[in-house]
Order: structure tokens, then C-alpha cells, then sequence
């Protein structure tokens, strides 16, 4: 992928992500909340980011398809690309929560937050770039498979019911 073309991509991202993260707000409607921000919280991002970047990969296969040369590697690594960008943007969100604290104003936070969409998406991109050049076995396709298929279930039920163990919250200490 040139450096054009990951540009075009990043920027791809931020937008679908931006729409997805508003989406539900402005169009209250099943689909948009199954893959939507139905709230401001963490989780929520986090699923908003791997549906835009599951749409985003759709786009770029759409785009691209005719220079694609190894489709088999392509597929399974925008897969792993997408189970992988929740958790790139949770080690990336919470560096400034970790090492600096709560932001001082709502306005900062959004632009930290868009910053930090940015940063996810380019952390991705340059993992991306290396993975297509692999040749993916069959344990390696069923295990991206599995992880994809039981992220969109999780983020699917857990739109309507979410779990009784928090992330941050000691569940044997009351917190939840």
C-alpha cells in the first residue's frame, strides 16, 4: 500500500468512525445501532472502531481489488487488522489517562480522542503493510475467523445487555 493510499485509507477511518460514533444519535435505527456508539463510553469506541475499520476494509477492497496479488493474504489480514484495532486504540486512548491524568476540558478530550483515532488507524496501517506479505496456514485462518466472529457476537448482544464483569471495576468488591 502506497503512502497515498494509507492516507486515503486513515482518513477513510476518521470519517466512517465519526459517522458511526454520531450515527445512532442522528438515526435511531437498529442497524446503525448494532454497529454504532449507542453511548459515550469506552466500549462503545471500541466497537465503533472495528466496524469502521471492517467498512473501511470493504472500501479499500472495493478500491483496490485489480492490484491486489494475494487475495488470501489480504483478507485474513485486514481480519486480524480488524480484531486487532480494539485494543491498539485502548493501549493508545489510555496513555494520556495513564501517564497524565483527566484532561481539563471536554474540548481537549475531543481533540485528544480524535488525535488518538488517527494514531490508531496509522499504528494499523504500518502492521497492515508487513502482514500482507504473509501466507496465512489453515490453524491461523480459523483462528482469525473464530476471534472476528466472536467479536461481532459480542458486540452485537452486548449492545442490547452488557456483562457483569467491567473492565476497570473489581467485581468481587461491590464496584459493579
Amino acid at each position: 500500500m502506497s503512502r497515498k493510499e494509507m492516507v486515503a485509507k486513515g482518513l477513510a477511518y476518521w470519517v466512517v468512525f465519526l459517522m458511526l460514533h454520531f450515527g445512532y444519535e442522528f438515526l435511531p435505527i437498529l442497524p446503525i445501532k448494532l454497529i454504532g456508539a449507542t453511548d459515550e463510553s469506552f466500549y462503545q469506541n471500541q466497537k465503533v472502531g472495528f466496524f469502521a475499520y471492517i467498512i473501511v476494509n470493504l472500501l479499500e477492497w472495493l478500491v483496490r481489488r485489480k492490484k491486489i496479488e494475494r487475495l488470501d493474504s489480504f483478507l485474513f489480514t485486514r481480519m486480524f487488522t480488524s480484531v486487532i484495532i480494539p485494543w491498539v486504540t485502548f493501549a493508545i486512548w489510555y496513555m494520556v489517562p495513564c501517564y497524565y491524568g483527566r484532561l481539563a476540558t471536554d474540548a481537549l478530550e475531543i481533540i485528544y480522542s480524535n488525535i488518538a483515532v488517527l494514531v490508531v488507524v496509522a499504528c494499523t496501517m504500518v502492521l497492515e503493510r508487513r502482514l500482507d506479505t504473509l501466507i496465512y496456514d489453515r490453524a491461523s485462518k480459523v483462528v482469525i475467523l473464530g476471534l472476528l466472529l466472536i467479536l461481532i457476537s459480542q458486540y452485537f448482544i452486548f449492545t442490547f445487555r452488557l456483562p457483569w464483569a467491567d473492565v476497570f471495576v473489581d467485581v468481587y468488591s461491590g464496584g459493579h
